[in-house]
């Protein structure tokens, strides 16, 4: 990644992924915690974005990942501390695309 956009990456957020089992309440379990540098702004205008099951929901913040590895939107999101929330649920995952391929990912929460 170029420089330039890595510097604007001020803030770092971890993801969780889900490990395809569930508690005995049948809550989902997580794997290990994978850190990635971000940057988080408020989401602009009324970004509607729509989640697994069809619900729609205002969009609070728009957050460019610095990673080219797929995210999995059922993973568990942690947002750095001053967020409240600060496990949101996303639901929006957009792979950014430049000519060499994939550049960054962006996720809508």
């Amino acid at each position: 990644m170029e420089t330039d956009f890595l510097e604007l990456m001020s803030d770092t957020i971890t993801i969780e992924p889900p490990s395809g089992t569930y508690t005995d309440r049948g809550q989902p379990n997580y794997g290990a915690a994978v850190s990635y540098a971000c940057r988080i702004e408020p989401a602009r205008g009324e970004h509607i974005i729509r989640g697994p099951s069809g619900e729609e929901r205002k969009a609070a913040w728009h957050l460019y990942v610095s990673t080219t590895t797929a995210l999995n939107a059922e993973g568990r999101l942690t947002l750095p501390s001053g967020f409240n929330p600060q496990q949101p649920p996303f639901y929006s995952v957009g792979r950014q695309a430049d000519e060499e391929g994939v550049h960054h990912y962006e996720l809508w929460v």
